[in-house]
């Protein structure tokens, strides 16, 4: 291998070896590139080639393109428009898009762990759209935890899920309701009953 030195030992009685490296990326898929390993028969020491960062940072940057796919053809399904998280996230119009369909214009390292984690937590952008106003965000976010408890149930699974969060002065009320299309009476107040349904409720003093 020409005058190539093993850099742990400096032995010169070096081969190459292949081996397969599988890449992921979130919500991007898996991949595979064949890399080269240097191994030194004096010492038995392997490391890697300097050729494989070039391999692998190009199949990287088609699985970050596909992530971004993904991940915007998700939250539009959602219902969410690219105008919409651009204004919530206070992006310049038509970044998304650009991002989505222009293979010269890839969202830094910071943007891409943003959709991530929006993809991962949609109800963010209602809280980015209220200006992160903390009680609103808080009541988003329970909303949202309550009705995630429920989902996460199989033995309900099927069934219509409603849940709440409400805060005033003195208290919290964090409310799960679900039925069968049972229809729900109205009794008064936050009072509510359900014929043959389960439901829970929460009270906290603050």
């Amino acid at each position: 291998m020409g005058n190539r030195m093993c850099s742990y030992c400096g032995g010169t009685n070096l081969v190459e070896e292949h081996d397969v490296l599988k890449l992921t990326e979130p919500f991007g898929g898996i991949a595979t590139v064949e890399v080269i390993k240097i191994k030194c028969n004096e010492c038995g020491f392997i490391e890697e080639d300097d050729r494989n960062d070039r391999v692998i940072q190009k199949e990287l940057a088609i699985l970050k393109r596909n992530s971004m796919i993904h991940i915007l053809r998700d939250l539009n399904e959602k219902g969410y428009t690219n105008a919409y998280m651009e204004r919530a996230l206070g992006l310049p119009a038509r970044t998304l898009a650009r991002w989505k369909n222009e293979s010269s214009m890839s969202p830094s390292a910071s943007g891409s762990a943003l959709m991530r984690i929006i993809r991962t937590f949609p109800w963010l952008l209602h809280v980015a759209d209220c200006q992160f106003d903390q009680e609103k965000a808080r009541t988003i976010f329970l909303t949202n935890a309550m009705t995630e408890s429920i989902n996460i149930n199989e033995q309900i699974k099927n069934w219509s899920v409603t849940s709440g969060a409400f805060t005033s002065e003195n208290y919290y009320l964090f409310a799960i309701g679900y039925s069968r299309d049972i229809p729900v009476e109205t009794i008064s107040g936050c009072q509510q009953v359900f014929d043959n349904i389960n439901t829970g409720c929460i009270c906290a003093n603050q």
